[in-house]
């Protein structure tokens, strides 16, 4: 059986930080979750820096962060599922609501997260707010070393059936500029749809004229 543990971050003066905390223990007390721990950012607020808490109640579900009132069907649905999913639900849900930071963070910090975001940007279902915010934290990353790994999976996004997919991976590829991205624009820009051919030469001139 999955060990669950929750770790809930309240303030005082919360409204809705009571009614998780009374949630919490009644699931805790049907076998639901196992270890339970309550925190007040208050009184500890490198926690607040530690986990880029922005709003409260956040509580973790087994490593993956979470904000705002949830109900209980909502909790055992996010229980059932596994790190992945419970990492693609959480930056579905931060960035619907304009939570770019958090999200960002999670990624820098978490390879599961990372490989959550890779799952999303491939997924033709992925709302249009989230593939926006995913974008904006690829262009902050993009000069660092967290996503140098998954430059593959970005090339091989370029592939895609869905165009706007490709398209958005040629992007990605231009932010990400080591020789193996450049040289799959290369190919892009020779290769593939009238439409895919253009993004991708008008970016290498981009990139020809930062240069």
């Amino acid at each position: 059986m999955k060990h669950n543990n929750i770790t809930l971050f309240v303030m005082p003066g919360c409204g809705v930080c009571p009614q998780m905390e009374r949630l919490f223990q009644r699931m805790q007390k049907a076998g639901s979750i196992n270890d339970l721990t309550i925190m007040d950012v208050e009184e500890q607020p490198e926690l607040a820096q530690e986990y880029n808490i922005r709003s409260v109640p956040f509580y973790l579900i087994n490593r993956v962060g979470f904000t705002g009132l949830r109900t209980q069907q909502q909790i055992e649905q996010l229980l059932k599922q596994g790190d992945m999913a419970q990492w693609q639900t959480a930056i579905i849900g931060e960035l619907s609501a304009g939570q770019l930071e958090p999200v960002e963070e999670m990624i820098r910090q978490q390879a599961s997260a990372r490989e959550a975001m890779m799952f999303l940007l491939a997924d033709t279902e992925t709302p249009l707010v989230v593939r926006i915010g995913l974008t904006a934290i690829i262009e902050g990353m993009a000069d660092g070393d967290e996503l140098k790994k998954y430059e593959n999976q970005f090339i091989a996004l370029v592939g895609h059936a869905d165009e706007r997919i490709a398209v958005d991976a040629l992007y990605y590829l231009s932010l990400l500029g080591s020789s193996a991205c450049l040289n799959a624009l290369v190919d892009a820009s020779n290769s593939g749809s009238s439409n895919l051919r253009t993004h991708a030469a008008e970016l290498l001139d981009e990139i020809a004229s930062d240069e």
